[in-house]
């Protein structure tokens, strides 16, 4: 066998172009790696890091790590028309770690940028202008301000969704934080907010979020049910 240093350069390097390397999870098997297959895995655990990752699903059962819609969707949405959608509490790159705390505190009230994984041409801006999570307490209904882009979703792809823009100073960046003392199941509480606001409870003894059933009484006042007493604090964004 020839020295490698002899081979000449293969350009331009295409998808189906192949390297032999170790299966690392079959006794180290020599196997072929195409560069398609190297850069989808590059893609997905490497370069988007930053990004939230989401399949869009139209099923109307919940799926982890997936965008939906309340009535399943079509196979196709425009992005240009899409007001509203549900966001999973776990993106597809950690499905055991929840990002509520970067979904209610960073994107809530700022720009966003969704782009398909592989096809850059569907993409659209919006800003995000409310997060309220479901009953099932793992996805948020967030509410989408369309502002640019094109394109449009389709079924069982892959999107990136990442912080374009946080305005701290926002008309509807104001917060209220109210302290939860653990006397009672149920809290009335006024935050004046002058919306129907995101709601984060943080337990006070593991400094984890926690979840209870949150009622809009009005766009100033919320009623937070627990099933068992809770001692934190409780930010309306």
């Amino acid at each position: 066998m020839a020295r490698i240093s002899s081979y000449v350069n293969n350009t331009p390097v295409v998808a189906a172009d192949k390297w032999i390397g170790s299966d690392s999870v079959n006794k180290q098997q020599t196997k072929n790696f195409t560069a398609q297959l190297v850069a989808d895995f590059i893609n997905s655990f490497g370069a988007d890091a930053q990004n939230l990752r989401y399949k869009y699903n139209r099923s109307e059962d919940y799926q982890t790590g997936c965008i939906s819609f309340e009535d399943g969707g079509n196979e196709t949405v425009p992005l240009n028309g899409i007001t509203s959608m549900n966001l999973g509490v776990f993106q597809l790159r950690s499905t055991y770690v929840g990002v509520s705390n970067f979904i209610t505190g960073a994107l809530v009230g700022s720009d966003i940028l969704l782009t398909e994984c592989n096809d850059v041409k569907n993409w659209a801006i919006y800003t995000l202008e409310s997060a309220v999570l479901r009953d099932n307490e793992l996805e948020y209904e967030v509410s989408l301000k369309f502002k640019t882009g094109g394109g449009v979703l389709k079924e069982d792809d892959e999107y990136f969704i990442s912080l374009l823009r946080f305005d701290s100073a926002r008309e509807g960046d104001a917060n209220k934080v109210a302290n939860l003392n653990g006397e009672s199941l149920v809290y009335v509480i006024n935050h004046d907010l002058n919306k129907f606001p995101s709601v984060s409870i943080i337990q006070s003894s593991t400094g984890n979020q926690i979840f209870g059933d949150v009622k809009y009484n009005t766009e100033n006042q919320c009623t937070l049910t627990f099933t068992s007493l809770v001692t934190g604090t409780v930010t309306f964004n």
